[in-house]
Parts: C-alpha cells; structure tokens; sequence
C-alpha cells in the first residue's frame, strides 16, 4: 500500500505543479463571467445560459484535464525508462496501475472540485434557483463520470500511444454522450444478429449519459431519487473494477 501511496502522490503533485488546470480554469472564469455579464444588456432568462453553457464548459475542461493526465501516465513511464526504478522498488505492476489511476482519479477530482466551485459561484450570482441536492448530485455523478474517464484512459494506456488514447477516449465519451439513446432504440427495433451486435455495443460502452444532469439544472428540476443515484454509483463501481482488472492482466503480460 505504502507502494501505490507513492505512486498516487507522484501523479496528483503532477496536476499542481504544471499550468494545465490553472489555465482551463482561468478560461472557466472568464467564460462565465461573460455569461453572467449579459444581464447588463438586458438579455432575459440569463441564469439559464449560465447553468447550461456553464456546465458544459465545466464537464469539457474536467474530461480533458482527466483524459490527459490518465493517458500518459504508462507511456510516459515506459518512454523514458522510469518503471524500471518503480519496479526495482518493492511494488508490483499491480501497484503501479493501481497508483496511477488512484492519482489520476484524485487528480480528475481536484480540477473538478475547482471548476465546480466556480460553476456554482456564477450558478448563485446570476440569480438562478435549483435545489441544492441536486448541485449535490450533479457534482458527486461529475466526480463518477471523471472516475470512469480515468479509467478508460488508463486501460487504454497500457497498449496504446498518447495521442491514440487521447483520441480514443475523447471519441468514446462523445460517441456514449450522443448516440447511447439510438444505440438502445436499435436494440429494441432490430432483430437477429443486429440486435445481438448493438446489444453488445450497447452494454460494452460507458453510458456518460447517466452522470449527465446538465437539462436537470438548466431548468430546475427535482433532484433524483435515491435509488438512481444509487444504482448510477453501482454500476460506476463494477465497470471501473472490471477496467482495472483487465488493465492489470494486460500490462503484467506485456514486454518492458
């Protein structure tokens, strides 16, 4: 554990010490300072803009921050030669996929905890109501999504390049955020083999569509009940332990 610990800490004081987060979210700023400007001009119903175009902004800068960091991670590692010294140390490649996502993870969550707090201090001076557990929702089901986010891309790592994981991982998420609702409907409509292959499709892509209360905030919805919430955060669960699995398998057979 003391293994993993050190590992994790390596990759969280990496977030801090580079300029990426701190630049997205000067951008986060900004942007919803704009947003919220608006109401000098007269524009009607501006707190809805700035729950809408605020989230989006803030869902995009937390993935790319996530896809980012988690994607180089192995690579990176493995280029410059720098496993050998972690597994020369008393730690497995167990532990070294295990601290990679636990740092990537912390790290995902501390860059969305920062834009978060910015989203929600624009959401209260624009004026827009909305009840407070659902804020609370919106904000733990970000922190689910980044978690799943950084473990797609840690698994990705462990065969693919940088960029290749990138591109892969941002596709994924928008393909899941987009077409998952078609992707069902075909399901239902087709039959035989169709309905087998996007029943596949279906049940093997992350449903990012789960965490995603960004029309709930924008028009003030009720919060979810209990049970979604509960059931989103069990299936976050066994999908993120099944990628660790299979990321651990991969990189434990792979030649260094």
């Amino acid at each position: 554990m003391v293994g993993i610990a050190a590992v994790a800490k390596g990759v969280l004081l990496e977030i801090v010490r580079k300029k990426d987060m701190y630049v997205l979210l000067i951008l986060l700023g900004v942007s919803m300072a704009l947003l919220s400007a608006q109401t000098f001009f007269g524009l009607e119903n501006v707190s809805r803009y700035v729950r809408d175009l605020g989230y989006s902004l803030m869902t995009l800068f937390s993935l790319v921050v996530a896809v980012a960091l988690s994607a180089r991670q192995i690579p990176e590692e493995v280029e410059r030669r720098t496993v050998y010294p972690l597994l020369a140390k008393p730690i497995s490649r167990y532990g070294i996929i295990v601290g990679k996502y636990m740092g990537a993870s912390l790290a995902a969550i501390l860059s969305f905890s920062c834009f978060f707090a910015v989203y929600f201090f624009f959401f209260r001076i624009s004026g827009a109501g909305g009840e407070w557990g659902l804020l609370g929702q919106s904000y733990l089901l970000g922190i689910f999504s980044l978690l799943m986010t950084a473990a797609i891309a840690v698994f990705f790592s462990t065969f693919l390049t940088v960029s290749a994981n990138v591109t892969l991982s941002l596709l994924l998420y928008f393909f899941s955020s987009a077409f998952s609702g078609q992707v069902r409907d075909l399901v239902i409509s087709s039959k035989g083999w169709a309905s087998y292959a996007a029943g596949s499709v279906y049940y093997l892509i992350p449903h990012y569509d789960f965490y995603d209360l960004r029309i709930r905030i924008t028009h003030g919805w009720e919060a979810l009940p209990v049970w979604a919430v509960f059931s989103v955060s069990a299936y976050t669960v066994v999908y993120i332990s099944f990628l660790i699995y299979l990321s651990v398998r991969i990189f434990s057979r792979r030649q260094l």
